[in-house]
């Protein structure tokens, strides 16, 4: 019982946080500021994260989490590849919505040069990108796909959401929205291009459900 109700504390503080940086920004945002929001001591925060940077990295950590569990579940669903990446695009870009500040310093220091910070949001980021890596191989193994290198291109793909992202978080609030909103499927027709196969046509809608 004390186990539990210690990880009802941690989860508190973290959601508490995610809340207070998406609202104010991560450098503006206080330790005491979060155990408002989370209804605990600034010193009970202490006792679970060492630093604000901490609290950054397990928000990160259990968003990706939460992430592998969706690419399991849509694994099982044998889609195409290029269905598959737009229905990932799709929620990552929604997810996003309500969380634009933290994506705003997570791009930030994931290429801010000596960054503690950022090389631990590169180790999550290489996991993500595995996963995509697996994806491709998968499709190549079915002949879906041309020939290609796996890493490369999974890696190309991350590259273009984040080069997405950082070019929508410099856009007035009305033309960001129908960027993101718009994102998913210009990416996946922009990787289905270039990945399939010589006359192949993206599958139809109505057969990938």
């Amino acid at each position: 019982m004390v186990k539990e109700n210690e990880k009802d504390k941690k989860v508190a503080i973290r959601e508490a946080a995610t809340k207070i940086i998406s609202r104010q920004g991560y450098f503006q945002t206080r330790p005491k500021d979060i155990a408002s929001e989370a209804g605990v001591s600034v010193g009970t925060i202490y006792n679970y994260y060492d630093s604000k940077q901490e609290i950054l990295v397990d928000i990160f950590a259990e968003e990706l989490s939460d992430r592998k569990d969706f690419y399991r579940k849509l694994s099982r669903r044998d889609l195409p590849l290029v269905e598959q990446i737009k229905r990932i695009l799709k929620r990552h870009f929604s997810r996003l919505s309500n969380h634009k500040e933290l994506m705003r310093v997570i791009i930030q220091e994931r290429f801010k040069p000596g960054s503690g910070l950022g090389n631990k949001l590169n180790q999550s980021y290489s996991e993500a990108i595995k996963y995509i890596e697996q994806l491709i191989e998968e499709a190549m193994d079915k002949d879906q796909i041309r020939p290609c290198d796996p890493r490369i291109v999974a890696s190309a793909l991350f590259g273009s959401v984040e080069s997405t992202i950082a070019a929508g978080l410099l856009q007035d609030k009305k033309d960001q929205e129908e960027m993101f909103d718009q994102a998913p499927e210009e990416l996946a027709k922009f990787f289905w291009n270039g990945l399939r196969k010589t006359q192949s046509k993206p599958p139809d809608k109505g057969r990938s459900k």
